[in-house]
């Protein structure tokens, strides 16, 4: 993808602003390095997988989400 091609690509894509607890951004660099995808790419397959799973399963989702305990 050329320069050109990548500032339309931003135009089409809204930008959403996250905050992450400094434990979770550490986890989250973590595994990019280890998988070889960027932080972004990984936000985006985990917001589409919540998508599919809200649409599959709708609001039962959120009460295993909220009953997990992470680590630290």
């Amino acid at each position: 993808m050329d320069e050109k091609e990548h500032d339309k690509d931003k135009e089409k894509n809204p930008r959403l602003t996250v905050y992450f607890p400094k434990n979770v951004k550490k986890q989250l660099s973590q595994m990019a390095e280890e998988t070889g995808l960027s932080q972004t790419q990984l936000v985006v397959m985990a917001t589409h997988g919540l998508l599919a799973q809200y649409k599959q399963h709708g609001q039962v989702i959120f009460s295993n989400i909220q009953n997990y305990k992470p680590e630290d």
